[in-house]
């Protein structure tokens, strides 16, 4: 499996990307854009929004989700969709496996190899995939720690 690209080649790929297909890099964006690349914990679009207003104080809950959109329809960022817990956006758009601790819900990217391929997927059924979610959960190293 390939190692993460640095925060800065993300930002200044996902900025070259949008400039391309001609949509406005706005300060918002840019500053969106800054934070989700520069944060591998996979964070939830309130954890966004937060460190945001650090800087652009007037940034509104709808500016992010809209940006968060349009980085996910661009395929810049993946949305990890839960049904009981808040969704999280991950740079790493490759098919990988998330690690999810069921007690503080950190989500982690695993960097190891993947038992199976979409290749492999085609092989073995009549099904032609076009991306896979890994997902495993458990408990956190922290966590693990606090349980002893």
């Amino acid at each position: 499996m390939k190692t993460a690209p640095k925060a800065q080649t993300i930002e200044e790929s996902m900025l070259t990307h949008l400039r391309e297909k001609g949509y406005k890099i706005t300060p918002q964006r840019r500053e969106i854009i800054s934070i989700i690349s520069k944060d591998a914990s996979h964070p939830r679009a309130a954890d966004i929004l937060r460190k945001a207003r650090s800087n652009a104080p007037h940034i509104s809950v709808s500016t992010v989700y809209y940006a968060l959109a349009l980085l996910k329809k661009e395929g810049l960022i993946r949305e990890i969709e839960f049904y009981d817990m808040d969704n999280r956006y991950d740079t790493n758009t490759a098919d990988h496996l998330n690690l999810i601790c069921l007690q503080c819900g950190t989500i982690e990217d695993f960097h190891g190899e993947l038992s199976i391929s979409p290749q492999d997927v085609a092989r073995m059924v009549d099904f032609q995939p076009v991306r896979m979610r890994f997902e495993c959960y458990g408990y956190c190293r922290q966590c693990l720690r606090r349980q002893e």
